[in-house]
């Protein structure tokens, strides 16, 4: 019971982590018709800001995570002004080539400032609880509520408020929207800015569990775009099933089968897509 209930938390942070990714992954989708591939990149951004942060200058780590997220959401409305927008109406492989480009800049400029060079910056939750006979970190509690506290706050900021129903109404079909008055030029702002947001939170909070170097975020963006596409392009409860569903897959098939519970998770993943081609949740969508 012990390690089962350890087990579980490893799962879940691991699962929390990549939901994180997948759901402003599956904002941008939704509304701007595109698969950013820097998503990753401003991950790790997020992660380097509370490292130089946190780490080298002695800020407070919780301060530290606001400005990397406060940061990294800039640099995402300054991606959106500059890349995305421009190139909305053009043919999509020139946006995704575009991002790709932009992703490689950013990793060669992380390279530069910090040498490339595996960086950790240690707890900042210290102490352990005991629960049900486990002895639990922490550290990995709190990063499990912490990343359900901002899923269940975006979730809810989407299904509630105003901005959240212009947000559906756009991703459903653009041209009503506009019709009805949406500023859909704010409303990219807006997803751009919440995504990037999300994305250097998840980057933040895991800075004191693993190791990070600039080129970490290709594996962790392609993960969260699998979970994206398997939970339903677009849907947000198809990517938190899918973030779940992965996490849980890939965190148990390492620990009682080691590496070839990758080869386990996309067995799984072809599975899906045999029976759901969609996705778990996924709708008709079009591209804009």
């Amino acid at each position: 019971m012990t390690e089962f209930t350890q087990l579980i938390l490893n799962c879940l942070v691991l699962s929390a982590n990549y939901i994180l990714l997948a759901l402003g992954l599956t904002l941008i989708f939704g509304i701007l018709r595109t698969l950013n591939f820097a998503h990753g990149v401003l991950y790790i951004a997020g992660a380097y800001v509370v490292y130089a942060l946190a780490k080298m200058m002695g800020v407070n780590y919780f301060l530290a995570t606001l400005v990397a997220m406060l940061v990294v959401g800039g640099l995402g409305l300054v991606l959106e002004a500059a890349v995305l927008y421009p190139l909305s109406d053009k043919v999509k492989v020139a946006s995704l080539g575009a991002i790709l480009g932009v992703t490689m800049v950013l990793e060669g400029v992380l390279a530069f400032i910090f040498e490339g060079e595996d960086v950790a910056i240690g707890s900042f939750f210290k102490g352990t609880v005991s629960i049900m006979g486990a002895t639990l970190s922490v550290e990995r509690i709190m990063v499990v509520v912490l990343c359900g506290f901002i899923m269940l706050g975006v979730y809810q900021w989407i299904q509630r408020t105003r901005q959240g129903i212009a947000i559906r109404a756009l991703a459903e079909n653009a041209r009503v929207a506009n019709l009805q008055g949406i500023n859909t030029r704010l409303i990219r702002y807006l997803v751009m800015g919440i995504a990037s947001c999300t994305a250097a939170f998840a980057g933040a909070i895991v800075t004191p569990l693993f190791y990070i170097n600039p080129y970490m975020g290709g594996h962790v963006v392609f993960k969260a775009l699998l979970i994206v596409a398997v939970g339903g392009m677009g849907s947000i409860e198809g990517s938190i099933l899918a973030g779940l569903l992965i996490g849980f897959v890939e965190c148990i098939g390492v620990t009682y089968l080691g590496p070839i519970a990758e080869v386990i998770s996309f067995i799984i993943v072809i599975a899906i897509f045999l029976f759901r081609p969609r996705g778990l949740l996924g709708v008709e969508y079009e591209f804009h």
